[in-house]
């Protein structure tokens, strides 16, 4: 017994002198001498660690015997190593600031740490300084100034950014991954830029991976990854505080100059030297850029876009006015030269009728009418806004393994381009996630859930509004009748002819006046009772229900995990990985194939692999990656890539890196599932049905398309477009992939103080999801088209390459100009009505000038983004993109007594207004002052 208790005391004095081996110390700057604060302190490959102090200090208790290795890191500073040979109680440390390019440390490549410079792909990161120094008004605008990257803004909240071609409505093939978590709802199918993301100030860095990346992140990585990292509350704790206020659509024609606002906080604490949480909040508001192209459809051209004396007027960012039935008043011209003889009492056969007919067919003119639309401006509340908020609790088991609770809400408001225009309203999404993560593995549970709040469909709602208030079948009557009246028999010239026929449709002129006080019923105006009655009820009623309003109420859920073997091996690295995810796709049938209580449940599953082995004196890196996935409606699917990358120089400083590789996705919700009517209505005893439907065979299935001669439509209206004369064969609806080739160097010069990084890509995709347009019973009694999404017989192949140069000059000066290319090869063998939607500008241009500190506690940054026209292909028209230059700059002064920033800056500042898409809207100048405080700003 006495020999049991003295094993137990030994062991309890060894481990109290052992948590009593206490090192403190003072971090401070090498040039100024002032002290550090927020510096990351922790053993070398631990996660043990602490920060410094507003004073610089530091107490790290360390669980083990000299002689270990500190590391002293924070950004705009070189990582300090600094080795402890024995117990000493008090150390100080001089950092240097960062001053040369290329020793930024990524983990997204190869999901392990490595330099940039020998990152097997193409990447680029923005660190914390990157994002405080943007001169946009949100480090998410600030991905639009990374070469080869496009950034789709279709409102101002709702924003995008794709790589290496097909920009659109959508970036299903770019991942956006937050702390893990993939932040696309699982019926959007897609990140809605950041409305669902990071909070500006719990952004550590964000890393962008270019091109293919299945392999390591699977589905959906075709043309790129995202990956954002928040911050952890052990290494980043303290208060901070930011609050923006700008202004913004000045020199706007649809609006007066409006007022933004946008919040944030964060705290984060460690309790413990185990425990640690943060809580984080944003909320933004704005009137929302207007969306107000209003040139005709039908002819981009024609600068007359006044329904009343242009007939066939179907404005861009007009409503309502949509051409669902082609009606042409030449096509009537027979019934009414008919009509209108016989009226006279002439006998048909007769020379007298033939005449009169003949006379009265040639007064007919070949025009298209379609009735009068509403612009967006007067249907929506343009006030978008964006709350949210997350909660973290951290545990750290030992000094390298911790545990992570995370929660988040999100509800925002803006505008959509997709079919229609849609006006997300009070959408909303929830997120949890629990993780255990160690530095040799990683386990990791997460869901998500959206609720589509009150959004509704703009365009069907405004298509049913005009039914309400008439049906087509009787506007048209009217107004072909009295065109008849005015132009055929009182001889009134078109103009006028045309503009009498619109009033009597509508019972009001153009000016808004009621034609016939008498006739209780006439088109409603945005803001009389009756407009305001028609429109409530129809976006509060369900889509399926004969109304607008949109239901979503899906979810995913996901467990994963990965190990690093590469711990047992002395050169060797080596990683392991898997997945599974289960979809639960529940709109009520509003947007989607499902049924009311019915939610269609869709799983998949993948695993992983890389091995990476160094040759030459580690000159020479090769990667080995390979990845299985399988979804429960497609095919299983494997994906390999083979990399490597050559050092050409023993400091590897100068390296060439290639890669060969497959992605794939599988297809997106809505690409799948989607069935949505963008219009139905009755004319001339025909029943005319337009409506975008899934590429899965049970959706096709259902609408008779499997089962039934199809006809490709000509042209890029599928409203308008003719039938083929021969039958479409619908293909095999399949998973995308595609074969990735690249070739790249990275190099530094002038010591360290040039940067160049250029790439060459290839890509051939095979299975392409796109679009084609589709008739069902074309002329017969029930003309049924369809858009709906195939995989392309025939290859698509793009290509290009970009150049990226940083340099630091003196005084502190950082310039980097970026220019890419990309391009489409042309496929002239594909169907009539097929459209691959590149939807990208061949050639870009960005130039920035920045200087953290031109003088003690000010900098500045300036950027200038050019970019080429571009063709645009979408379910919501087709149009050339114009070409456009942006200009965004800022200056910052520190205010150290109040560890507070001040930015006074603006985004397009010379308020040059562009597009992005078709019916997007329109951007001009944001101009804004920002405050920001943190507890632990240098």
């Amino acid at each position: 017994m006495r020999t049991y208790l003295f094993l137990l005391f030994f062991l309890f004095l060894t481990l109290v002198v052992h948590a009593q081996n206490s090192i403190q110390g003072k971090v401070e700057d090498e040039n100024s001498n002032e002290p550090l604060a927020g510096v990351n302190i922790y053993l070398e490959n631990r996660s043990q660690g602490t920060i410094s102090d507003s004073d610089g200090n530091f107490t790290l208790d360390v669980s083990e015997n000299p002689p270990f290795v500190l590391m002293f890191s924070i950004v705009g500073y070189q990582t300090q190593k600094l080795t402890i040979e024995n117990n000493t109680s008090l150390i100080k440390v001089k950092m240097k600031e960062q001053t040369y390019l290329g020793d930024e440390v990524i983990v997204s490549a190869s999901r392990v740490e490595e330099n940039v410079l020998l990152s097997p792909v193409s990447v680029e990161k923005m660190d914390i300084r990157d994002i405080n120094s943007s001169p946009t008004a949100s480090f998410y605008d600030a991905l639009a100034n990374i070469k080869g990257v496009d950034m789709n803004v279709q409102s101002f909240l709702f924003k995008f950014p794709t790589t290496r071609g097909f920009n659109g409505e959508t970036n299903y093939r770019v991942n956006q991954l937050i702390d893990g978590i993939d932040n696309a709802p699982p019926g959007l199918s897609f990140a809605a830029g950041n409305i669902f993301g990071l909070n500006p100030l719990d952004v550590e860095s964000v890393e962008l991976i270019m091109g293919a990346s299945s392999a390591l992140y699977g589905p959906g990585g075709m043309n790129g990854t995202i990956l954002m990292t928040g911050k952890n509350p052990f290494d980043y704790q303290g208060l901070s505080a930011s609050l923006q206020t700008g202004i913004m659509n000045l020199g706007s024609d649809e609006t007066s100059p409006t007022p933004m606002v946008d919040f944030n906080f964060r705290y984060a604490k460690a309790i413990s030297k185990k425990l640690a949480f943060k809580v984080t909040a944003g909320y933004i508001r704005a009137l929302d850029w207007v969306a107000s192209d209003y040139r005709n459809r039908i002819d981009y051209n024609n600068p007359n876009i006044d329904p009343y004396t242009n007939p066939g007027y179907d404005g861009v960012n007009v409503y309502g006015d949509d051409v669902i039935v082609p009606v042409n008043l030449k096509d009537q011209a027979p019934i009414i030269a008919d009509g209108a003889a016989q009226e006279q009492n002439l006998v048909p056969g007769t020379p007298e009728y033939d005449a009169e007919y003949q006379r009265i067919i040639n007064l007919i003119p070949d025009q298209l009418v379609t009735r009068t639309g509403y612009k967006e401006k007067d249907l929506i509340d343009y006030n978008t806004e964006n709350l949210r908020g997350t909660i973290g609790l951290n545990y750290r088991l030992n000094s390298a393994t911790e545990l992570a609770f995370n929660g988040g809400f999100a509800r925002g408001s803006s505008v959509y381009t997709a079919q229609n225009r849609f006006a997300l309203k009070n959408f909303q999404a929830l997120h949890g996630k629990i993780e255990l993560k160690n530095n040799n593995y990683f386990l990791r549970a997460w869901a998500t859930n959206e609720n589509a709040g009150d959004t509704y469909d703009l365009g069907s709602a405004t298509l049913r509004l005009n039914e309400e208030w008439k049906s087509s079948e009787d506007w048209y009557t009217d107004y072909i009748g009295s065109f008849v009246t005015n132009h055929v028999f009182f001889g009134n010239s078109l103009d006028i002819s045309y503009n009498l026929a619109r009033a009597t449709a509508d019972n009001r002129y153009s000016n808004g006046n009621i034609l016939s006080p008498n006739d209780p019923v006439h088109r409603p105006l945005p803001g009389e009772p009756e407009f305001d009655s028609i429109w409530n009820e129809l976006i509060a009623k369900p889509v399926n229900d004969g109304g607008a309003l949109v239901i979503d109420h899906s979810s995913m859920y996901q467990f994963e995990g990965m190990y690093d073997f590469s711990h047992l091996f002395k050169s060797l690295g080596m990683q392991f990985g898997a997945s599974y995810r289960l979809y639960s796709i529940n709109t009520n049938g509003t947007v989607f194939f499902d049924k009311p209580g019915e939610p269609i449940y869709q799983s998949q599953y993948g695993m992983y692999g890389q091995l990476i082995e160094t040759f030459f004196s580690d000159r020479l890196k090769l990667t080995l990656s390979g990845r299985y996935d399988k979804n429960s409606k497609f095919e299983g699917q494997i994906t390999p890539r083979m990399s490597a990358v050559y050092s050409l120089d023993k400091d590897k400083t100068h390296n060439v890196r290639c890669s060969a590789q497959t992605a794939f996705r599988f297809a997106s919700t809505a690409d799948q599932w989607v069935d949505l009517s963008l219009g139905e209505l009755q004319f001339n005893g025909t029943q005319f049905d337009f409506r975008v439907i899934g590429g899965n065979e049970e959706v096709q299935q259902a609408y008779g398309l499997r089962n039934n001669p199809v006809f490709a439509l000509s042209g890029n209206n599928p409203f308008t477009g003719t039938p083929e004369s021969e039958p479409y064969s619908l293909p095999i609806f399949r998973p995308e992939t595609v074969q990735a080739l690249e070739i790249g160097y990275k190099g530094l010069y002038m010591q360290k103080l040039l940067m160049v990084d250029a790439y060459f890509y290839h890509n051939t995709y095979d299975g392409f999801h796109a679009k084609q347009a589709l008739v069902l019973n074309p002329g017969g009694a029930s003309e049924n088209r369809f858009i709906t999404t195939i995989s392309s017989e025939e290859p698509v192949v793009t290509y290009g390459w970009a150049l990226g140069i940083d340099s630091f000059l003196p005084g502190g000066y950082l310039v980097k100009t970026n220019i890419s290319n990309n391009s489409l090869d042309e496929n002239s063998n594909q169907p009539e009505g097929y459209q691959t939607r590149f939807n990208t500008p061949k050639n870009r241009l960005n130039i920035s000038l920045a200087n953290y500190h031109v003088v003690k506690n000010i900098g500045f940054n300036i950027s200038w983004h050019w970019q080429q026209s571009y063709l645009w292909q979408s379910d919501f028209g087709t149009s050339t993109i114009p070409a456009y230059n942006t200009l965004d700059a800022q200056l910052s002064v520190k205010l150290p007594k109040w560890s507070s920033v001040v930015k006074v800056g603006g985004a397009n500042i010379l308020n040059q207004y562009y597009t992005t898409g078709l019916g997007n809207a329109s951007i001009g100048g944001l101009y804004y002052v920002q405050v920001t405080f943190d507890e632990f700003l240098n």
